[in-house]
């Protein structure tokens, strides 16, 4: 969806069990944990095959006036049940294509010790085009216009830990209305009664 208001065949953010809502604004978040939602969605290669979960994201912004996002300061609280969560950043379209694409000789954890730089991946049409079908149903505006909801996927690399998705939670720290001095509270999006 390229980060653009939702179409009429997408499900009702306010329907969804992971959302926060308040100053007009609500978020709801539908992250994808099953293989069959991915192959649907992205067909034969998929962020599931990476380790990669894809969330979706959706703004309604019933105010009068536009929101403006930091998408830069959005981060996936994760961790096993139990114990302590680690901060994820999402992922560039790029990244989950080489984390996607690239096969790994070590199958060893990624998690909680951040990779450094991305694996080594064949950029040949076949990560193209899967880059390019990432990029275009990411969340990729940064400003949400009034009286419209808007939707798009985030990507974070959890390395296969769907199962964790329970001890998970989204955080939106920085969002501010546009042309106005009213600000916009942090919103936290907890999964723990989510459906997977």
């Amino acid at each position: 969806m390229n980060g653009q208001t939702a179409n009429p065949g997408s499900p009702d953010p306010a329907s969804l069990s992971a959302r926060d809502s308040h100053q007009g604004l609500l978020i709801a978040a539908d992250p994808y944990t099953s293989v069959d939602r991915y192959r649907e969605k992205f067909g034969k290669n998929t962020p599931y095959d990476g380790g990669i979960i894809a969330i979706e994201v959706f703004f309604r912004n019933d105010n009068d006036l536009p929101i403006r996002i930091n998408l830069q300061t959005i981060q996936l609280q994760i961790g096993a049940p139990g114990e302590s969560r680690q901060r994820l950043t999402p992922l560039a379209a790029e990244e989950v294509a080489d984390r996607t694409l690239a096969k790994p000789k070590d199958p060893s954890p990624r998690l909680p010790v951040p990779r450094v730089g991305p694996p080594p991946a064949k950029r040949d049409r076949k990560w193209q085009d899967f880059a390019a079908a990432v990029r275009s149903a990411a969340l990729n505006t940064d400003l949400f216009p009034p009286h419209a909801t808007t939707r798009g996927f985030l990507y974070f690399d959890i390395d296969r830990h769907y199962d964790w998705i329970s001890n998970a939670r989204l955080e939106i720290p920085d969002l501010a209305f546009m042309n106005s001095t009213k600000p916009l509270f942090f919103f936290e999006i907890d999964f723990d009664s989510s459906p997977h």
